[in-house]
């Protein structure tokens, strides 16, 4: 079994968590409330922009061209897609998203920022083993509800599903963690750093969705 396949066996007790989250199951069915979703997609796109950030990164430190070629094109195609998706949910809800003054929430920059600190300065293996979840969680979650639009076309989160349904999205999860799978050693304290970084991000994946549900917030003195 390779690292990608052993970390996400080891992490799916956190994306059952997620699907079961009342976040993602009234997401699902339609019946979250509006408010929540854009407190979800501004927090998300201040996520985006720095993981990104933590992408281009870890492509700049990758020690295989490819691969890093790979990295870097996730960094500028696909997020700059999701950002996009994110505009125009945002513009429909009068938000511009170059102008939004909000703060990201706590559990969004303790996240990130730990993805970026990893990307500056561990090796770029376990860089990249913290940077998958965000793929994967997101690629199942899209395949779970792949069957909602063909059921109701008229969801109101029709756009948000169909992006992570996507097939494209789902062949560079695949093609990350094949990256990732490439430079995994057999065993010793980099593999188990690697896995550690996973397990580290999966549970933040699961906070996110928390956070936004539950209007997460700086303490005020």
């Amino acid at each position: 079994m390779g690292f990608s396949a052993d970390a996400w066996q080891r992490a799916k007790p956190w994306y059952d968590a997620i699907l079961d989250h009342p976040f993602v199951r009234e997401l699902g069915d339609g019946s979250l409330d509006r408010e929540v979703f854009l407190r979800y997609i501004v927090d998300d796109a201040h996520y985006l922009a720095r993981y990104s950030r933590a992408l281009a990164t870890t492509a700049a430190r990758w020690p295989e061209p490819e691969g890093a070629a790979s990295i870097a094109k996730f960094a500028a195609g696909a997020i700059e897609a999701e950002r996009m998706l994110h505009s125009s949910l945002l513009g429909e809800a009068g938000v511009d998203i170059d102008r939004m003054t909000s703060e990201p929430t706590p559990t969004c920059l303790a996240y990130v920022h730990t993805l970026l600190a990893d990307a500056m300065v561990a090796p770029a293996p376990v860089a990249l083993a913290g940077l998958l979840p965000c793929f994967r969680i997101y690629a199942e979650v899209g395949q779970h509800f792949a069957g909602v639009l063909a059921e109701n076309p008229d969801h109101p989160y029709a756009a948000w599903l169909s992006t992570y349904g996507d097939p494209a999205f789902a062949e560079d999860t695949r093609r990350a963690e094949e990256i990732a799978d490439e430079q995994a050693p057999g065993h010793g304290p980099q593999l188990e750093a690697m896995h550690a970084a996973y397990a580290r991000a999966s549970r933040f994946e699961w906070m996110f969705w928390d956070a936004s549900y539950r209007g997460e917030s700086w303490p005020v003195p």
